[in-house]
Order: C-alpha cells, then structure tokens, then sequence
C-alpha cells in the first residue's frame, strides 16, 4: 500500500488548533506535521476540513429482515414495547422474517446498511445476532455477519445475543440449548456474548449461567440491562466482570457507584433507542458523567425500537434528551472510548501509530457535530489509509 498524505487540515480532533499533515503509510499514521512533507504518493488537500476518528458504533442490531414501522405507531398511540412483545410483536415479529430469509437476502441487505454506515463516518461496527432465536438461525445469521466482515471494508465485530425465549419452545429447554449447545458451537463464529436481562425475559440467574457458560468458552462479556426495570444486573456484570453494560434508564446511586468503581466496565447509552420507544426513562447518563474515558454513546440500529444509525443524529439527541453540555464528550463517546471498551487499541484516536481510520468533515470547528446533527458533513471517509468515501 503507497502512503497517503493529507494536508491543509483546518483542525484535528485532540490536538491544538492550526494546520497539520497528516501521512500515511501501510494503513497506518506514521507523521502529524505542521508542514507537508514531500510525498510521491497520492495527496488529499483537505483546506477548510477538520480530521476526527473513525467512528466506532459498539452496539447494533444490523442484521435483520422486515421492518416495524407499524410498532413506532402503536408506541406512539400509548402502547408499551413489553406489551408489544408479549403479544407477538417486538423481536418476535423479527424473528419470523429472519427465520424466513435466505442467507443472500439477509447478506444484501447487511451491504446496503454498511454502505449506509460508511457513507455516515462508521469505520468499526459491532453487530449481534439474536433475531433467530434458534441454533439453525443463529448460526445463520453469524455466518452472514462473518461474511460481511470478509467481504466490506467496515470492520465488524460479531456478538452472540440471546435475546429472548421463543414463543414455540419450552423455556428450560431452550435455556439448556443455549448453554450446553449455542454457546460451546457459536464460538467461531463470535468474538462476544450478550444477554438482555428483563422483566419476562431472562432472569439474574438464568443470565449468571449462560454467562459463566460463554466465559468458559472465551468469550467476552456485555449485557442488556436496566432498559425497563432495575433486576440487579449492574451487580452481576461487576461481580462476573462483564466489559459493558447497555441502556442503564434505571439505575440507583449505589448501582451508579459501583460502576464508578470498577474501571474496566463501561457504560453505554442509547438515547435514539430510548426516544423511539417514547420512555419516559432517562438514561442516567447524569450520574457518571465524571467518568469521561468510559462514557460510550451507541445507536442500538435495530428494525423496531431504533431505526437510527447515523452517529451525528445520536450525538444530537444524546444533547437534546440528556442536556450533555460537552462536545469532547460526545465525541469520545463514539471514537477513542468505544475503541477501548472493545479492546481496540489500534484506532479511536488521530496518532502516530494507531490506524489510519479517520474522517475529513467540512465544519469549522468540532463543537459543529452534535449541533449540526442533521447534516452528514462527511467529506472524506478514509479507512486503513484507503480514501473510500470523497467529494465527488
């Protein structure tokens, strides 16, 4: 791979104001100067530009088939998403169309949203499983997310969800398929293990032995919990050391505290996830906004409760509905601290050494993001050193 030299940058995210070059070689940052350097290889005059990371989505339901827009309407007319689900509806109407679907239907449509990704500045996606709720369809849906990986420049990073109970299936026996089948023969095929614990859904012991099962197995360790009700799952993840935990709209002091003293668990929000479903539970962001290398933000990019996925939407709502009056927050918050929760040391920040995943965005300066969250600003996508995203 030739190097790549981009010059003429207006700013760079987490370095002082002023014009810098940036060059590029084998997809990785070798140099930020102040001066451009002389280059035989290919030059991106970025004049009036700003440079930030690549942003790092840690919490998606991609892969899907079908839509459920009517839910957003009955939602909207005052129906809760738990009776929604109770009745056939939610995840479960998701789980049909994905049983349904061939491998290549769910495989074109996974390319169409990753383009979509892309185009919005996403270079490293997360995507669980969990809409086939069956080993036939689980296994299915992880071997379309590998093939995605293999076969589009984002990178992904593919997760386990046990994600309910199915309706046709006895509840002790399905629980006992998870751990002693789906969890040992998935492993391949996933780097992650999640679980959503909920009212009606998994209990805290039921998800303490699936997660045991899946840390014998090697994998690593997030979960789903507080969205509706507070079951105990901050304890759990701290005591079993899950990496992250998701959606936190209840959450008390003493749960807020213990995440505050366990520094290699991170928190993630998911504010587009709790709009769409019109809870009137405020992720309670408020209470661990001190811990500003952990704070993660996340579109939770599903078919039924968040048909988002643009990280500067999020960004926007995240200051609309948690009043987050920081932009270097945010902005971390979908770069540098997504990376780490992930374990992704190679990238999240603009720095010699990590990879050359960054974005060119014609703003004038980085405080313009969450502000102008409606706007896609993306001028240049580069990723690994390769320009796949430019004007033009």
């Amino acid at each position: 791979m030739s190097a790549l030299t981009v010059r003429n940058i207006r700013s760079v995210f987490g370095r002082k104001e002023g014009p810098c070059t940036i060059t590029i070689e084998d997809g990785i940052i070798t140099a930020l100067d102040k001066k451009a350097p002389d280059s035989s290889g290919p030059v991106i005059d970025a004049a009036g530009l700003i440079a930030l990371p690549g942003f790092v989505e840690c919490h998606t339901h991609l892969l899907f088939a079908g839509s459920r827009e009517n839910e957003f309407y009955m939602r909207a007319a005052g129906r809760p998403y738990l009776e929604i689900l109770r009745e056939g509806g939610g995840i479960h109407s998701t789980v049909s169309r994905v049983r349904a679907a061939g491998e290549d239907e769910l495989f074109q449509r996974g390319l169409y949203f990753l383009d979509q990704a892309l185009q919005m500045g996403i270079t490293t996606v997360e995507i669980k499983s969990g809409y086939g709720l069956d080993y036939d369809s689980e296994e299915k849906m992880l071997r379309v997310i590998n093939r995605l990986n293999e076969s589009h420049p984002v990178d992904i990073i593919p997760t386990l969800l046990i994600h309910s109970v199915p309706r046709d299936r006895e509840r002790a026996d399905y629980l006992r398929e998870v751990e002693t089948r789906m969890i040992p023969e998935l492993r391949p095929l996933a780097e992650w293990f999640d679980i959503f614990l909920e009212e009606g859904v998994f209990s805290v012991s039921e998800a303490e032995t699936l997660i045991l099962a899946a840390q014998k197995e090697g994998y690593r360790i997030g979960l789903h919990i507080n969205q509706v009700h507070d079951l105990g799952g901050v304890e759990l993840a701290v005591r079993l050391g899950a990496r992250h935990v998701d959606h936190l709209e209840v959450l008390s002091d003493k749960d807020a505290e213990m995440i505050r003293n366990t520094p290699g668990l991170y928190p993630v929000f998911l504010p587009t996830a709790e709009g769409f479903v019109f809870s009137e539970r405020i992720g309670q962001i408020a209470k661990l906004l001190d811990l500003g290398d952990r704070i993660v933000l996340s579109s939770d990019f599903n078919p039924g409760s968040s048909p988002v996925l643009s990280p500067f939407f999020v960004m926007t709502y995240a200051v609309l509905r948690y009043r987050i009056s920081d932009p270097v927050l945010l902005l971390n918050s979908y770069t540098r601290n997504p990376a780490a929760l992930l374990g992704l040391e190679d990238r999240g920040e603009i720095t010699v050494g990590r990879k050359a995943d960054m974005l060119l965005l014609e703003l004038d300066n980085f405080a313009q993001i969450p502000y102008l969250g409606t706007f896609n600003v993306v001028r240049y996508v580069i990723k690994n050193g390769e320009v796949l995203k430019q004007p033009g």
